[in-house]
């Protein structure tokens, strides 16, 4: 355990020298995106019935508070991990210390949880600001938020250790992060897809997480829907974390 909290501390350390740099990405973006298409553009839409009956702006919010986590663990777990195996060699660095491959692997996973948990603390306040929450239920929207972060940072950071170039992260991000990002019902609802794309939208964990949102935002986490939701983003985070231990330690062993 000691070596995981020495392996968060070396990139809490490295966060601590640099977080200025993400304040714009990871916190101010997000509430723009809010602003922008949750009033702004959610001024034009009339009929709400496919909507669940709320205004545009409370359907997206959720929708978009699983999607910043997401979208903060794709930046995190694919060229920063990159580097540190190829460029900056700390994974090398740490390799000749008493770390095993699987402490570094929980310290690294930590810290990207860390980074995504404190831009969705931020994401959940504004949510509130604005007026999106209206039960007592929905300040818990912030657990299936970082569920849904926990989901995909295992299997990002598997990718990441496991390909030989850096084109082959653009790749990731443009023909996964974001298709996935924009078709699976953060900003309209998973119906409006024709019927031979829902299944395959299904698979995605950012539906099952903003779906799993709107049930605790709209205060009916007593849906047995939320059970299904939470079973498979749970179970894509265990798959990812086995993952990236095994990736990381066969690219370390010679």
């Amino acid at each position: 355990m000691s070596g995981t909290v020495h392996a968060l501390e070396h990139w809490l350390f490295n966060y601590r020298r640099t977080w200025y740099g993400s304040v714009f990405s990871s916190f101010i973006l997000p509430v723009l995106f809010l602003v922008s298409i949750g009033y702004s553009v959610g001024a034009y839409v009339d009929d709400t019935s496919s909507l669940g009956g709320v205004d545009y702006a409370a359907f997206v919010a959720p929708g978009l508070l699983a999607s910043t986590g997401l979208q903060l663990i794709a930046g995190e777990m694919t060229w920063p991990v990159f580097a540190a195996l190829r460029w900056g060699n700390q994974y090398k660095a740490m390799q000749a210390s008493p770390l095993t491959p699987a402490q570094m692997v929980n310290g690294h996973l930590l810290y990207g949880l860390i980074r995504a948990v404190i831009a969705l603390v931020v994401f959940t306040i504004v949510m509130a600001l604005f007026g999106i929450f209206s039960t007592a239920w929905a300040p818990l929207v912030l657990l299936p938020a970082a569920l849904t972060s926990a989901s995909v940072i295992g299997l990002l950071y598997s990718f990441s250790i496991s390909i030989e170039t850096e084109s082959a992260l653009s790749v990731a991000h443009r023909f996964g992060v974001v298709p996935i990002t924009l078709f699976s019902g953060v900003f309209f609802p998973l119906s409006q897809l024709p019927q031979y794309l829902q299944p395959i939208a299904w698979l995605s964990p950012l539906w099952h997480g903003a779906e799993l949102c709107r049930l605790i935002v709209s205060g009916t986490p007593t849906s047995w829907w939320w059970g299904w939701h939470a079973a498979y983003l749970v179970a894509l985070t265990v798959l990812g974390w086995w993952l990236a231990h095994r990736c990381l330690t066969r690219r370390l062993t010679v």
